[in-house]
């Protein structure tokens, strides 16, 4: 993990390497900028803060994909002509470069990886959808929903990476960590794009949520289906299939798989030999995120339950 600080422009946009960024500064005051910049596998994370109002300027290089979610922005502020209310994403990455008018005070997350790793995680019906609509740089409106998960997702990754500094050696870890992070980009560019098609027949939907089911039983080795997973498998788009849990059980499908991962977490606490282990096991790459859960689910911490579960082994705890 890289982490700077600056007092000048030009030093602060050329720590985003391969940008081309220009910055002319629109508001008095002497500046100040903060940047971080962290590497998982595929994918690379940013966060940029700068304290005065800026005139920015970059074209990202060809096969790149760069999405932006603020975690704060508010006065006057545009991006590529249009608006920013700071609940939108930020498409830097395109085919031209990008212009955008930052306000006082921004502090922006980001995301960057290859386009082939973002396809990786489409169906074949979203990526000509989803590839389609990031050919330019642009403001995206999502749902609130999903722009608060990828800031969830990006707090998380940011924190773990600084307080498990053995965790670059954890292939298990580090690969569920980028999968939720492409995935949970994916799921908030495809769903805005995803057009809605005819409505299902209840029994349908009702077939397709049991489908679901039977291949999440498959799961007992601890390998996570992913809501991308279940499209490709059952032949359905990602808004299909929403509406398909929403209608029959009243969650999302993101929800049910969640929900799948803690139940089976916790067999295997009864088993493993340690919380950590168990919780890897089913793709918890953020421990703390994980108790929380666990209790909210079950009604105590993985630790108690692995003390209840192990009291006769006297087995260590996490």
């Amino acid at each position: 993990m890289h982490v700077a600080r600056t007092h000048d422009i030009d030093e602060q946009a050329a720590l985003l390497r391969g940008w081309n960024q220009t910055y002319d500064q629109m508001s008095a005051g002497s500046f100040q900028g903060a940047f971080l910049e962290a590497n998982i596998e595929r994918v690379q994370l940013f966060r940029e803060v700068t304290s005065n109002a800026l005139y920015q300027t970059g074209v990202l290089g060809a096969g790149t994909v760069a999405v932006g979610v603020p975690l704060a922005l508010s006065g006057n502020a545009t991006f590529c002509g249009r608006q920013c209310d700071g609940t939108q994403l930020h498409v830097f990455s395109g085919d031209e470069a990008f212009e955008f008018f930052s306000p006082c005070g921004l502090d922006m997350a980001g995301f960057v990886f290859a386009e082939e790793n973002l396809r990786s995680v489409l169906t074949a019906d979203e990526c000509d959808a989803v590839m389609g609509v990031l050919r330019k740089p642009h403001l995206r409106s999502v749902s609130a929903q999903n722009a608060d998960r990828l800031r969830q997702l990006f707090v998380d990754a940011c924190d773990v990476l600084t307080q498990s500094p053995g965790i670059a050696l954890d292939t298990l870890r580090l690969s569920a960590m980028t999968r939720d992070i492409t995935a949970g980009l994916a799921s908030a560019l495809a769903l805005e794009t995803d057009e809605v098609g005819e409505p299902l027949r209840p029994s349908r939907r009702s077939h397709i949520v049991s489908q679901v089911r039977e291949l999440a039983a498959q799961g007992r080795d601890g390998s996570a289906l992913t809501v991308e997973d279940l499209c490709r498998n059952l032949g359905v788009s990602r808004r299909a299939l929403q509406y398909c849990f929403l209608e029959t059980v009243g969650i999302r499908p993101s929800t049910y798989l969640r929900a799948v991962r803690l139940n089976g977490a916790r067999r295997s606490i009864k088993h493993a030999t340690s919380v950590a282990d168990a919780a890897a096991l089913w793709g918890f790459w953020h421990f703390g995120r994980f108790a929380h859960d666990y209790k909210s689910m079950f009604g105590e911490l993985p630790s108690e339950a692995f003390r209840r579960f192990h009291r006769s082994k006297s087995l260590p705890v996490d």
